[in-house]
């Protein structure tokens, strides 16, 4: 991912986290408190300049989705464990049939 299209990622981000926020209607003060984070960390986060990944489950958790982060870890998981279950047959599919070798067969 380019830094340009990592500084878009951070400013949908921070647009979808004020709106979830204007959805229920909470002041930045009222999140930032509820969170346990500073003002200027949620003022960071909305405008597109990031914050840590603590303080984005914090801010998830204060504005109820604490819930459904622990799904989405969960899908993405078990997302990647099928692709890692494909990759390894895949790989086994393409490995040629070992031979026996001479010392085994004397054995």
């Amino acid at each position: 991912m380019s830094t340009s299209d990592q500084q878009q990622t951070l400013e949908r981000l921070g647009e979808q986290f004020r709106r979830l926020r204007l959805a229920r209607n909470i002041p930045q003060e009222s999140l930032a408190s509820s969170s346990g984070l500073g003002l200027s960390t949620v003022k960071r986060l909305e405008n597109g300049r990031g914050c840590n990944l603590s303080a984005m489950v914090q801010l998830l958790g204060a504005l109820g989705y604490g819930e459904r982060l622990h799904e989405f870890l969960a899908q993405l998981a078990d997302e990647a464990a099928g692709e890692s279950d494909e990759i390894v047959s895949e790989r086994r599919r393409a490995s040629a049939p070992r031979r026996v070798s001479e010392e085994s067969e004397a054995g």
